[in-house]
């Protein structure tokens, strides 16, 4: 399954031969439009300038409560089209650039 189309995911594929069919697979992600995006939802969820959502920006440094959170991750997974799981180490996230790094990972493995 190909991911949605979004300004943050690059269309670029690469030809892949299985027992002699070629299949088309989603080859890259365009990390920094998807970081782009990942901050201007934090920054709309939380009401805070874009500017101060940095990537090395801690959720809680930005007055983001566990509710808070929840509601990012939600908004996350409807754009992108994911689910950010525990299994996939969503728990663990606490920075925008870890939200984001997780986001890529999750689209490049569709």
């Amino acid at each position: 399954k190909r991911p949605p189309a979004t300004p943050a995911v690059i269309k670029a594929f690469k030809p892949v031969s299985i027992r002699a069919r070629t299949v088309i697979t989603f080859a890259t992600v365009d990390k920094e439009a998807i970081l782009a995006d990942v901050r201007g939802i934090i920054s709309t969820q939380l009401g805070k300038e874009l500017e101060k959502v940095a990537p090395e920006s801690k959720f809680a440094d930005l007055g983001a409560d566990s509710l808070d959170t929840v509601e990012i991750m939600m908004a996350l997974e409807e754009k992108f089209q994911i689910t950010l799981s525990e299994e996939a180490g969503a728990e663990k996230i606490t920075t925008v650039q870890e939200a984001a790094d997780l986001i890529c990972a999750q689209i490049a493995a569709k």
